[in-house]
Formats: structure tokens, C-alpha cells, sequence
């Protein structure tokens, strides 16, 4: 686990400097390629129905959450084992789910928030076929775990620097912050200068500081940049009330394709599409995000299949999202994507080949120190607060509900941004026209034609598997 307190949020995901957030399948790419996403592919979920078995594509479509997540949920569970066995001076194989349930109940010095993600974390590792547990202990721990509220037991009593909701830079602080990387000592890696490029591409597209490891311009001469979503969901809920007929359709032609290819395995998935409906059920009602009933019969657990892949279908058109850059922008967005892929295509270090997160953590420390020096009383700005400082300024020019679809949120999310981010009272003045870019016309009149149908059911339900969504206030959008 990381020493660096900003690159290991583990025990803190709230906190004031955020991890970047990475494309769970997508290895570093060209952010001056076009070509190279082309020939991968614009969709980081939609695999062809010719290209793979019924059985395959259905025992990765149930994974409950994504490799990244799996991940550090993992971390987060053994963790959690460590710092009970060294409170209570036990054996780490002796550590029991009632111990680490008690350790979140009794510690004032863990958020709400914290305690939400460390008990999905919990019911994810009781889960795990890797992960010894007996058949009563797991589920003991499950029933434990589903009869335990974060919100109940001590409240926090430490008071943590954490980021505050709706932080922005404002347009007064900005020139002084400017200033002080202006006038940073010069080093090999001239991070304060990449930082500079950086803070004010943040402030032009509003796209998370992990977002930018795949972002290239889709079109430069219309000043359309393409941005991956970083945060789809992985799963949709299974009382999702709509899905798009044109989707469903999608959906059955695929099923149909990958069973033609998988005949020998069709009745094996059924019967397991039968079991993950109860268990979803279950998992809905289990955190309280909605009600759910299946009954074991064939018909539900092909429209389980049917949902499972019209979701993925879904996310597809979604793993992109285009917005137009105002021209007053262009040259710090041209100048960051310069600086990020001269940074990751040169030749290693001593400390190691370049990566985005020593880009990201060499911009992070000349931002701290920039502030350091540009402030007295040492308040501090983070990349992300660019996000929120773009989200007043888009607000302010295409109002909020449009705003939320350039930033990438979920449906017409305007409750998220207007809780979330900094409101247009905050704009800068002659910020310049913010805009959703059409560069894939035919998406755009889908994704138009979902945002703008009836979604009267719990849409927003979070995801599945027993595994809670952590609070982020972030979903994607329609490109």
C-alpha cells in the first residue's frame, strides 16, 4: 500500500486530493492519436457478439464491480484485518467479520462515508471464492454485514482536512496561483510549467484529472475534444425501468449470436442467470436501494441476459463523451495534451518509466507548493477543484442541466452538479461558450432520445452484487 497519503485513499476516499481515476480495461494510450482509439474502439464495455462465447461473455457481465474496484476492495479488506488484529492483539486468521464490523461501529475517527465503502468492501471479500471463509462464517458475515448501518454507533471526533464540496478556484485566486508556478524554480521536469497547462485545461473542459490519460482532440479544427467517462457504473440496477427499445433489440440479436456459438453451455447459463437474479434481488433489498422479486423461471432469467447486455450496450455509447472547447481554451488544451504525451512516450528515469501517476503526482507537489507560496494563509486548491471551477462556468453560459452532460453525468444529473460543484454565482467573467460537441450525430439523437424519456422508476439505484456505490456525486453521460 502506498506511503504517499494522496495516492492511497483507502482509509479515507473523501479525501481533499483525489486518486486519479483510470478506464478499467484501456492501457495507456496516445493523447495526440486519433488512429490508435479507432482501431481500439471508442467503447471501453461494447465486445463483439461474434468474437465470443455465451458462457465467457456471461461470467464477465455478472463481476459485480471492475477489476480496478475488485482491487482495491481487496486492498481495503485485508487492511481492515491488519488494523483489527493490531487493536485487539489477535491473530490476523483469527480476526472474525463481527470484529471488523465492531472496529467500524466503535472508531471516531472514521466518516460516514469511509464506512460505506469499507462495508461494501466487506460483502465483496465474503464473496470471494479466493478468500478462506467457511460456508457459516460467510454467511454469518453477510447477515452482519446487511444488519449494520454505517450512520449508527460513535460519531466522528477528528477532524480531518478534507475537500469541501463545491470547491472551486476563484477567478481573483487564479492569477496569483498562476503567478507563483510562474515563478517556481526551474527543474529538469519543469513541473510548475506542466502544471500551468494543466490547471487551465482542467478549468476549459472540466475532465477529471484521470481523464486525461486517454483524451485526444476527436476533431481540432471544430475544437472538439473526446474524453473517456470515468466513472460508468458497472452493472445496471436489475429494476432499471427503462431501457431503450432499440437496445433491447441489440441485446437479442447478441444473446442470439453468442449462444449460436456456445450451443453446448446455453442451459448452464440460464440456470446461473436464474441464480444471479435471486441473488440481485436479494443484494437490492439487502442495502435498501430498492425492491426487487424474481421467481426462478426461464423467462426471468433471459430477461436478466436481455439486461445484462443492453446495459453494457448502454455504457458503450457512453464510455465517450465529446465537448466543445471555447477558443479562448484551445492553446492550454493543446499545451497539456503536448506536455502529458512528450512526458509518457520519453525515455525512463531513475525512479522508473514514466507513467501517468508520477505526471500526475509531479503536478500535484508543484500545485501544493505554488499555493504555499501564493497564499498566506495557506489555503491549498487541488487539480480536481478545476472540475467544479469548470462546472460554475458552464452553468453559467448552458445552464445546468446541460452542464451536467458535458461533465459527464448520468442522464440530466442537475441535482448532482448543483450539489456538487460550484454554482454559476462562481463563474469567471468571459469564461466563453461552453457546448456538448456532435461528432457522432447518430449517438447524440440515441442519448438525446434516453435523456428525454420517462424514467419513473429507481434509475439511479446504484450497482449490484452486494457492493454499494461509493458516494462520488459523479455518473456518466450521453456524449
Amino acid at each position: 500500500m502506498s506511503s504517499n497519503p494522496d495516492l492511497n485513499h483507502d482509509f479515507d476516499p473523501n479525501s481533499d486530493r483525489r486518486d486519479p481515476e483510470y478506464q478499467d480495461d484501456s492501457g495507456p494510450l496516445s493523447t495526440t492519436d486519433p488512429a490508435a482509439r479507432h482501431e481500439r474502439g471508442d467503447s471501453l464495455s461494447d465486445h463483439s457478439p461474434q468474437s465470443q462465447r455465451l458462457s465467457n461473455w456471461f461470467a464477465r457481465a455478472v463481476q459485480p464491480v471492475s477489476p480496478k474496484t475488485a482491487a482495491n476492495y481487496r486492498r481495503i479488506f485485508y487492511s481492515l484485518v491488519s488494523r483489527a488484529s493490531s487493536l485487539l492483539d489477535l491473530a490476523p486468521d483469527t480476526v472474525s467479520i463481527a470484529d471488523l464490523i465492531e472496529q467500524l461501529h466503535s472508531d471516531p475517527t472514521i466518516k460516514v462515508d469511509s464506512k460505506r465503502t469499507y462495508r461494501a468492501a466487506i460483502a465483496w471479500a465474503l464473496r470471494q471464492p479466493d478468500i478462506e471463509f467457511s460456508q457459516a462464517a460467510r454467511e454469518e458475515g453477510l447477515a452482519l454485514v446487511a444488519a449494520y448501518d454505517p450512520r449508527d454507533g460513535v460519531e466522528q471526533e477528528i477532524v480531518r482536512n478534507t475537500r469541501v464540496s463545491g470547491r472551486a478556484i476563484p477567478h481573483e485566486d487564479l492569477g496569483p496561483l498562476l503567478n507563483s508556478l510562474l515563478g517556481a524554480r526551474l527543474t529538469q521536469q519543469a513541473w510548475a510549467t506542466k502544471t500551468t497547462s494543466w490547471l487551465n485545461a482542467g478549468i476549459a473542459t472540466g475532465a477529471r484529472p484521470g481523464e486525461w490519460e486517454s483524451a485526444y482532440w476527436f476533431d481540432r479544427d471544430r475544437r472538439i475534444l473526446r474524453l473517456p467517462n470515468a466513472k460508468l457504473k458497472k452493472q445496471a440496477p436489475f429494476r432499471w425501468q427503462h431501457i431503450p427499445e432499440r437496445l433491447l433489440n441489440r441485446a437479442d440479436a447478441d444473446l442470439a449470436s453468442m449462444a449460436e456459438a456456445d450451443l453446448e453451455n446455453i442451459s448452464i447459463v440460464v440456470a446461473a442467470a436464474k441464480r444471479h437474479s435471486d441473488l440481485l434481488a436479494r443484494n437490492l433489498a439487502f442495502f435498501d436501494q430498492a425492491e426487487a422479486g424474481t421467481d426462478a423461471s426461464n423467462a426471468d432469467a433471459i430477461e436478466t441476459l436481455r439486461r445484462l447486455r443492453a446495459w453494457e450496450l448502454h455504457n458503450a455509447g457512453l464510455a465517450w463523451r465529446d465537448i466543445e472547447v471555447p477558443v479562448r481554451w484551445v492553446g492550454a488544451v493543446d499545451a497539456h495534451l503536448t506536455n502529458l504525451q512528450q512526458y509518457l512516450t520519453s525515455e525512463p528515469g531513475k525512479h522508473g518509466p514514466p507513467t501517468f501517476e508520477r505526471y500526475y503526482d509531479g503536478c500535484r507537489t508543484a500545485l501544493r507548493t505554488a499555493c504555499l507560496g501564493a497564499f498566506p494563509d495557506k489555503r491549498l486548491y487541488s487539480l480536481y477543484d478545476t472540475r467544479s471551477t469548470a462546472a460554475a462556468n458552464m452553468q453559467a453560459t448552458i445552464g445546468a442541466e446541460a452542464a451536467a452532460a458535458v461533465m459527464g453525468h448520468y442522464m440530466k444529473r442537475k441535482r448532482t452538479i448543483k450539489a456538487n460543484y460550484a454554482g454559476p454565482d462562481r463563474a469567471y467573467r468571459g469564461a466563453g461558450r461552453f457546448a456538448p460537441g456532435l461528432a457522432d450525430t447518430q449517438n447524440q439523437r440515441d442519448q438525446s432520445a434516453d435523456r428525454s424519456a420517462d424514467h419513473s422508476g429507481p434509475a439511479d439505484a446504484g450497482g449490484l452484487g452486494g457492493v454499494s456505490s461509493a458516494p462520488s456525486g459523479d455518473a456518466p453521460a450521453a456524449r
